[in-house]
C-alpha cells in the first residue's frame, strides 16, 4: 500500500479485502455489501486514498441520499483522511456560474464533489454531469439506484438508474455501497451488477 498513512482510522484486516480487490483491476468497479456498521465509508476511502498515492485519481464525486449521510460522508472524509469534499448544490451551481465564462460546465470546476442523488438525477443537471468526467465515482445507498419490478410507474427510481447509467458511463473506478444490495429480485440485483459491467446487460 502505497498511502503510508491511509487514514485516522484503526484498520481491520476485513476493511483491506476491497481494496486489495480494487488493486488487481485496471478500472476497480465494486459492489460493497458489508452490513450496516462494519465501515463501507472506510472501505471507500482507503480505496480512494491509494488510488490518489498512485496518482490515479484526481477527480471523484460520491452521491448519496441527502440530510444526514451527506453531512457524515463530508465530515469523515475530512477528519478521517483529510480530504476536504464540497457539497454541491444549486447554490454551489450558481455560483460557480457566475464566477466563469458563459456556458461553462460546473462540474469541471469541483475536484472533489459531494451530491445528493435526487439533486443529481434533476434532467438539466444531469445533463452537465455527462459532460463531465471522474476518475472515481461513490454511489452510496446504492440500492435506490437498482431495477424494481414498479419502476415504470415510479418516476423517482426510474430518473435515480438513468443517473447511475450515466455516473458509471463518465468514471473509470465505481464504488457502489449498500447493506441491502439484494431485495428478493434477480432482477434488482442484477442491475446493479450491469453498472459494474455493461457487457451484462441483457
Amino acid at each position: 500500500i502505497m498511502a503510508i498513512h491511509p487514514g485516522r482510522i484503526k484498520v481491520e484486516p476485513y476493511q483491506l479485502v476491497p481494496l486489495m480487490q480494487a488493486l488487481k483491476m485496471s478500472r476497480p468497479r465494486l459492489l460493497l455489501c458489508d452490513d450496516v456498521g462494519l465501515g463501507k465509508t472506510i472501505q471507500a476511502g482507503l480505496i480512494i486514498v491509494e488510488l490518489m498515492a498512485r496518482r490515479l485519481a484526481h477527480r471523484i464525486i460520491i452521491v448519496s441520499p441527502a440530510g444526514p449521510l451527506q453531512k457524515q460522508w463530508q465530515r469523515e472524509m475530512i477528519e478521517r483522511f483529510g480530504l476536504r469534499f464540497e457539497i454541491i448544490d444549486r447554490e454551489r451551481i450558481e455560483e460557480i456560474r457566475r464566477q466563469t465564462e458563459l456556458g461553462a460546465n460546473p462540474f469541471d470546476y469541483i475536484q472533489f464533489g459531494l451530491v445528493s442523488m435526487d439533486f443529481l438525477k434533476q434532467e438539466r443537471i444531469l445533463e452537465q454531469v455527462e459532460r463531465a468526467a471522474y476518475d472515481i465515482v461513490v454511489i452510496d445507498e446504492a440500492h435506490h439506484c437498482s431495477e424494481t419490478q414498479k419502476d415504470e410507474q415510479d418516476y423517482d427510481n426510474s430518473q435515480r438508474r438513468v443517473m447511475a447509467r450515466v455516473l458509471a458511463s463518465r468514471s473509470d473506478a465505481l464504488l457502489l455501497l449498500t447493506a441491502t444490495p439484494h431485495n428478493g429480485y434477480d432482477r434488482s440485483f442484477a442491475s446493479l451488477l450491469e453498472l459494474l459491467d455493461g457487457s451484462l446487460t441483457d
